[in-house]
């Protein structure tokens, strides 16, 4: 992304000609209530001028609800303040730590543009973040460079044409096309995508044959009636976690804590001994190569468990009769430790009758005399 676009943060609103070109494509009911969802919708410029230039010509008894998503704080207040006149709203959250609990009649869908090291593009990452976001019917009006919508590599075609039947795709007028060579895409959700394995980059995405976005076009599609939506934040980011500790009556008291000296590391509650040591060398906690007056060793740790016979007992009935010998047996590690000295040798260094780890038995009994 170029530097000026990365201050922006990818914002680039869509120009007031486009957006009136669009209007004439995609028109709402004659009644009831629609709803548009921007997703990064910046200020909220362009799907308010989207209803004014319905409301302007179309004469509908339609009411027109907007919502947005947008990552910056000023903007956002800007967008909430316009849609909240409507019944809408706005979040202030990035697009991939929100989500809807319903699909909207219309989805526009102006990504930024740019590239994922190593991953593509991320108009494609966003597209499958937002595609679930159009309503059953609903519109989808994508906002795209028109070498990212055509080239084979990218994948958006594909993934458009799996979920979305198109219903025109356009490119930008001039002079508005010099400045990123943009075109737009309507398109109609499918009632159930296509198989994965049988979609190929579609005859659609051949820039060649786009014809250029007219300014007073015919309606393609017409919106379906939506219910209200509700946005919701899947994550906390870290400006939104700043902004509301800046406004909490514990602000203070978590600036001392976050300023406090760090308290002093006190001693250990035990000290260790030289079988801690041991234990975590043979363990395998301490491999690797150790230094002592400028001789290196590789050392490897290993432990070795075993069930050793402690002690054997009688079993006896009510009587006081023997009817069976007990064997005791207790569970024991025995710590054996490589070592590769610098001229070659090796030494083995092995605790014999090993070490007692615990008090658990296990018992089995002889036979019955």
């Amino acid at each position: 992304m170029r530097e000026i676009a990365r201050v922006a943060q990818g914002y680039f609103p869509t120009q007031s000609r486009v957006v009136h070109a669009i209007s004439r494509l995609v028109v709402p009911p004659q009644h009831g209530t629609v709803t548009v969802l921007d997703a990064g919708c910046g200020c909220g410029d362009a799907i308010d001028e989207l209803r004014n230039a319905w409301q302007s010509y179309a004469r509908t008894d339609t009411t027109v609800k907007l919502y947005g998503i947008e990552s910056d704080r000023e903007r956002h207040r800007v967008a909430e303040s316009r849609f909240s006149q409507s019944g809408g709203e706005a979040i202030w959250a990035a697009i991939e730590d929100c989500d809807s609990d319903r699909g909207a009649s219309l989805l526009w869908f102006n990504p930024p543009y740019d590239k994922i090291r190593g991953a593509g593009r991320m108009e494609l990452e966003l597209f499958h973040r937002v595609r679930g976001w159009c309503g059953r019917d609903g519109v989808l009006v994508l906002i795209v460079p028109d070498y990212v919508l055509s080239e084979i590599q990218t994948g958006l075609a594909s993934a458009v044409e799996r979920h979305f039947h198109p219903l025109g795709i356009y490119r930008y007028p001039e002079p508005e096309y010099k400045s990123f060579r943009q075109c737009v895409l309507i398109a109609q959700r499918r009632d159930k995508p296509l198989n994965h394995n049988r979609v190929e980059h579609p005859n659609w995405a051949d820039c060649k044959n786009w014809p250029v976005l007219p300014d007073a076009g015919y309606p393609i599609a017409t919106l379906t009636i939506g219910e209200s939506i509700k946005l919701r934040r899947t994550c906390l980011s870290t400006a939104v976690i700043q902004d509301a500790l800046s406004h909490s009556p514990l602000r203070n008291s978590l600036l001392r804590e976050a300023l406090a000296p760090a308290a002093p590391i006190e001693r250990p509650l035990l000290p260790l001994k030289a079988g801690h040591l041991a234990l975590a060398l043979a363990g395998g906690l301490c491999d690797g190569v150790v230094e002592k007056d400028g001789v290196r060793f590789l050392v490897k740790g290993t432990l070795s468990r075993k069930n050793c016979q402690t002690k054997t007992t009688q079993k006896l009935d009510a009587d006081g009769n023997k009817i069976a010998d007990v064997d005791i047996f207790r569970t024991v590690y025995a710590m054996n430790v490589r070592c590769l000295r610098d001229d070659g040798s090796i030494e083995d260094y092995s605790s014999n009758d090993g070490e007692d780890v615990g008090s658990d038995s296990e018992s089995g009994e002889g036979e019955a005399e």
